[in-house]
């Protein structure tokens, strides 16, 4: 093997495909190698292609911020590359000495057009790194947002109130619309033959829902994914103390839920009707399994889409309740840096970072945090 077909192989998610996929799939790579604070690119670059981080760490920016940071054997620009974005939306720049592979979006294609299982292999892992970052954006919101409402719960009733759901008409008083020109909006399905419309369709079932239903809880197994059809759906992400945050209100054609064909990891977010109801609910037991060739690369870079939608409503929640924090984690471990950027070091005494007497000033402009921070000898020493 070459030494691109070697670096693949050393990284879990392609270390099963064959030998003669990893020397011909190579050979469309270009490696780079980053010393520390070179960037890999910037935000607003033009956006060609994605990459795979071989070795070393890169930090992730946005304003001029760190939001977060890339490990060795994560796929990196896959939304650019697979629903072909015009520019970079975040900076990359390398923390440690780092050795990146590079792959065109003409490179990519010219995959896909093959059949590579290079492409497939490709595909998985930015579903999956794009579930992660889903979480990720939930996360920052619940440590930088007070939360405006109240987080949904379930709720015994009783027998009476019961008897009354059933009585009244909730649910939607008009037939469901037909499924197919809500999948032809869909990231990537608006060009695709019928026949692979009718086979995603085949997976969907309709369902009415009054306003007000639970359609599943945060932190609860994901199953099932809905295309909503008819009516609105809140997105709500719990803060803390019972409140939450509404990430967003989908109406028809956006989907939810998407997680649950993924990964089999807990809700990211709850999901309750707004209005009574019309949605297309995709069992995640079978998921898209029916789907074979061309018809399920399609769906699955559809699926790449609607979770990139994820993370722009999150972030646009999160700005809109809270600009300062919208491009700034909120953790001890950005706490600690900025500590150690002023002078402090961990004695031998061991002083946690709750019992040194810090001051520290953070002032918000512009989408930024400015810090100042004053040491003061802790007590006793």
């Amino acid at each position: 093997m070459n030494t691109i077909a070697q670096d693949l192989a050393s990284i879990q998610a392609f270390s099963e495909l064959p030998a003669l996929d990893l020397v011909s799939g190579g050979a469309a790579w270009r490696q780079r190698e980053l010393a520390v604070s070179e960037p890999l690119w910037e935000e607003g670059d033009a956006a060609d292609g994605l990459a795979v981080l071989v070795s070393g760490e890169l930090q992730v920016e946005r304003q001029g911020v760190t939001v977060g940071k890339v490990q060795a054997g994560e796929i990196i620009g896959e939304a650019s590359a697979f629903l072909k974005a015009h520019v970079r939306t975040v900076t990359l720049r390398a923390a440690s000495p780092s050795r990146v592979l590079l792959l065109s979006g003409e490179k990519l294609q010219a995959m896909r057009g093959t059949g590579s299982a290079m492409y497939d292999t490709l595909l998985e892992l930015a579903q999956h790194a794009l579930v992660r970052r889903v979480r990720a954006t939930n996360q920052r919101i619940a440590m930088s947002v007070n939360g405006g409402g109240p987080d949904a719960a379930r709720e015994e009733r009783s027998a009476l109130v019961r008897l009354w759901n059933a009585l009244r008409q909730d649910e939607p008083s008009t037939p469901c619309p037909p499924i197919e020109p809500l999948l032809r909006v869909q990231p990537g399905l608006g060009g695709v033959d019928e026949s692979t419309i009718a086979a995603i369709a085949r997976g969907f079932t309709a369902v009415p829902y009054a306003a007000g239903t639970i359609l599943f809880l945060e932190g609860e197994p994901g199953t099932d994914a809905w295309l909503v059809a008819q009516g609105e759906v809140d997105v709500i992400h719990n803060v803390r103390d019972g409140k939450a945050e509404r990430l967003a209100k989908l109406g028809p054609a956006r989907l939810l839920g998407v997680n649950a064909l993924i990964e089999r990891g807990p809700r990211a977010a709850s999901c309750v009707t707004a209005t009574p109801c019309w949605l297309y609910r995709m069992d995640g037991a079978q998921g898209y399994a029916h789907l074979h060739g061309a018809q399920r690369t399609a769906w699955r870079e559809s699926l790449v889409g609607s979770l990139t939608s994820q993370i722009r409503n999150a972030d646009d929640a999160l700005e809109a309740s809270n600009p300062a924090a919208a491009a700034t984690p909120n953790d001890d471990a950005r706490f600690e840096e900025i500590l150690l950027a002023s002078g402090w070091t961990p004695g031998p005494l061991s002083v946690g970072l709750s019992e040194l007497e810090t001051i520290v000033t953070e002032e918000a402009s512009r989408g930024q945090r400015t810090y100042s921070v004053q040491r003061r000898t802790p007590s006793g020493e």
